[in-house]
């Protein structure tokens, strides 16, 4: 009996004292860490207050990669969800929310997740920084309230650890996920961004590299589009589209790029006045009916509508590509050992989009901007950023020229399919040569070149 008592009093010392120790601990906890990047704050506040890249930078994905995650609510902003489940009992299920958002100052999430304590929230707090405040400091904190839980304070004497290593796992995934991102800031572009379906097409395509030089460039796309305008005329198509250009290689003193033409049959396009008109200009000079056509199509086809139209057409990145009907291969025959068009059928595909309205040589700080854009959104660029022209090669330089700027995106981790070229290699033209002014001149060349060849 003496023991029992003896027990039993040693068992009630052990319960006062965790009852005096457990009052005397914080009823709440926090722990914080911070990291720094040289990203815009644009950038750093759409991947924090998005779930789009979570599982690129939160450290939950680590306990269970397999972990399920559900996004519910707005793409971005108060509202935004994300509920997880993990058949690991120690990761459990939980929610992430986002409750409060200053746009590049704080952003705080309510969490639901396993473990003692309430009014779990993470709140990342964002700060200029560096020279000229072009840096931006992250400061991620975890804060819980445990009230009168005794056990619950206890266990927060772990949080520094638990919770804090999670932290510091994250702002380091955080800092590689940012330096992966071109740093450019996509929010002083005045036009809005978006995600599009580009449809199917048939095209006549011109490779051509020139010189840094405006008028080089200007140069060499006007004589591939001159290429393209004859092959055109031969084969009696007409423009379906405006004209693409499509960067291969932008180097410090050369730029690669290949001039194409989307195309159809004559006479096949809308029937309206546009499109008649568009038609009655094919004698006019070969740039003039170009311009005219293409202005006629796009108003005929809803080509013009701002980029902000066109995302309310947008189809989000996950969803499946849609199938589309087969295209109708054209009869194109292309005339000339030296010509350098070729017929291509290029596929449908999926692409960040944005307008630009100025100069052409302000176009590669935009392809950058819509990459950038697109990254924080998920998206994994590919293939060549492209634009399309809905001004004259002549007018490229204007204060007042009106591009598209794309830039294509995987599917489900799989790039656009490659097009497919339904004529010979051509042969790729230093600088865009200039096609023979004549039939007539062309077919009296042959000839001397047969000569010479027969007497060496």
């Amino acid at each position: 009996m003496t023991r029992v008592i003896e027990w039993l009093i040693s068992l009630l010392i052990v319960v006062v004292l965790f009852v005096v120790i457990g009052l005397f601990l914080p009823a709440s906890r926090s722990v914080s860490h911070s990291v720094e990047t040289n990203r815009p704050m644009s950038t750093v506040d759409d991947v924090l207050a998005s779930f789009t890249r979570f599982k690129d930078w939160n450290a939950l994905i680590n306990h269970d990669p397999r972990m399920q995650l559900t996004i519910s609510g707005p793409e971005k902003g108060v509202g935004a969800k994300l509920n997880y489940a993990s058949n690991d009992r120690v990761v459990g299920a939980g929610s992430w929310e986002l409750v409060e958002a200053t746009p590049g100052e704080r952003l705080v999430y309510a969490l639901d997740v396993p473990g003692r304590g309430i009014n779990k929230k993470m709140t990342f707090t964002l700060e200029r920084t560096g020279q000229r405040n072009q840096n931006v400091k992250i400061t991620q904190r975890y804060t819980v309230d445990y009230g009168w839980d005794l056990l619950g304070r206890f266990a927060g004497l772990y949080v520094t650890d638990s919770i804090g290593d999670d932290i510091k796992r994250g702002l380091g995934k955080f800092s590689n996920l940012m330096a992966t991102i071109p740093r450019f800031d996509y929010s002083q572009h005045p036009a809005e961004f978006a995600f599009v379906d580009v449809p199917a097409a048939n095209v006549l395509s011109a490779t051509a590299t020139a010189k840094r030089s405006n008028d080089d460039i200007a140069l060499a796309m006007t004589n591939q589009l001159k290429w393209i305008e004859q092959v055109m005329e031969k084969n009696k198509l007409e423009p379906a589209g405006p004209l693409r250009i499509i960067t291969n290689e932008f180097g410090s003193d050369a730029y690669g790029f290949d001039v194409v033409m989307p195309v159809r049959k004559q006479g096949t396009g809308p029937a309206d006045e546009a499109a008649d008109a568009a038609a009655d200009s094919a004698e006019a000079p070969a740039a003039d009916a170009v311009a005219a056509e293409g202005e006629a199509d796009a108003a005929a086809e809803g080509e013009e509508a701002p980029v902000a139209e066109i995302a309310q057409e947008g189809v989000a990145l996950g969803a499946p590509v849609p199938t589309a009907e087969p295209l109708e291969t054209l009869d194109v025959t292309i005339e000339g050992d030296k010509n350098p068009v070729v017929y291509l059928q290029v596929p449908h595909m999926r692409a960040a989009v944005t307008t630009y309205t100025g100069p052409s040589p302000g176009l590669p700080r935009v392809r950058d901007l819509v990459r950038a854009w697109a990254m924080v959104r998920g998206a994994e660029t590919a293939d060549r950023p492209y634009e399309d022209y809905r001004i004259e090669i002549k007018d490229m330089l204007a204060e007042d020229a009106e591009f598209q700027v794309y830039w294509p995106v995987k599917l489900g981790g799989q790039a656009p399919a490659a097009p497919v070229q339904l004529v010979p290699v051509p042969v790729a033209e230093e600088e865009g040569t200039p096609p023979p002014a004549t039939e007539g001149e062309a077919a009296a060349e042959a000839p001397a070149e047969a000569e010479t060849e027969s007497a060496e």
